[in-house]
């Protein structure tokens, strides 16, 4: 009797095993197909250059860059545990067990630190990053005009397309306001739409075209965007009258927020599936050496 209920609880708990290492690998695809979209979507490349790393933020490596590597890296751990686990449940090959054992335990402290890291350091991000993107949007930016074609205009730098990409999509203007574009030095304000009859007050921009709202029902689609919209924007960029008032970092960081308790919960029930599985595979390992020196007996 006593040996049936061992059997069954070991059943039990290669049964648990493997449908916890199924969900393993299935996340794990799942965060690898999500990292190498970051890495290679187009609208997301051009996001990329406004979250550098370096002091070179036109060719520095970027935050999001490296959000993305590190998921990859994440979603191919968790397809290898996932492997492992499951042969090494239905099998009960202890060399897998050992090995799945040590990678989730060495992964439970890796999210506890990396916790403990982001929390400290949400507070010193901000400080670190505004800086680099108002220094960025002052040395770097050079407008929209480039993009249209027929202009004389030479074509913008990649980060400076990067910030139009972003101020247009998100509805935002600059890191805080549109004050930021106060102090631009490669940014050429000139209104390639002035007549003599506007007056000089219209000759130059005060705020990028992009922080208007130039979209007025058409395609949402920057890749579908054209001069026509941008110049029904001339005005609002002249006067500063319609400019988005709100700045990008508050805007993306609210946006991260909204999904923030989904990430937590989501980050919570990992956790305590990897500790339900990393006491399984103990158990595993302990409960088929007790098993083998019982029947040797």
């Amino acid at each position: 009797m006593g040996h049936g209920g061992m059997g069954c609880g070991m059943k039990t708990i290669r049964f648990v095993m493997v449908v916890i290492n199924i969900f393993f690998f299935l996340i794990g695809l799942a965060l690898l197909a999500v990292g190498i979209y970051v890495m290679v979507d187009p609208s997301l490349q051009k996001i990329q250059k406004i979250f550098p790393i370096d002091a070179n933020v036109e060719n520095g490596f970027s935050y999001l860059k490296a959000v993305a590597i590190v998921v990859i890296v994440l979603g191919g751990i968790l397809v290898i545990i996932g492997f492992l686990g499951c042969c090494g449940a239905m099998k009960q090959v202890k060399l897998f067990l050992i090995l799945y054992a040590i990678i989730i335990g060495f992964i439970i402290l890796f999210e506890v630190a990396i916790t403990i890291y982001f929390t400290a350091f949400r507070s010193k991000f901000e400080e670190q990053i505004k800086p680099k993107l108002k220094d960025a949007i002052r040395d770097l930016y050079e407008g929209p005009l480039g993009l249209i074609s027929n202009t004389n205009v030479s074509k913008p730098g990649s980060l400076s397309v990067a910030w139009d990409f972003l101020m247009y999509n998100f509805e935002c203007c600059g890191v805080d306001s549109k004050d930021d574009f106060n102090s631009t030095t490669k940014w050429n304000r000139t209104n390639i739409w002035w007549t003599s009859s506007m007056g000089n007050n219209y000759r130059t921009f005060a705020y990028p075209l992009t922080c208007c709202n130039s979209k007025n029902g058409s395609s949402n689609n920057w890749n579908d965007f054209s001069g026509t919209q941008l110049q029904s924007s001339s005005t609002c960029a002249v006067t500063g009258v319609g400019v988005y008032q709100q700045g990008c970092y508050t805007k993306f960081m609210d946006l991260l927020n909204t999904y923030k308790t989904w990430i937590i919960v989501g980050a919570v029930v990992i956790l305590l599936i990897e500790l339900l599985a990393f006491s399984f595979t103990i158990a595993l390992c302990c409960r088929k050496k007790k098993e083998t020196a019982y029947y040797s007996s």
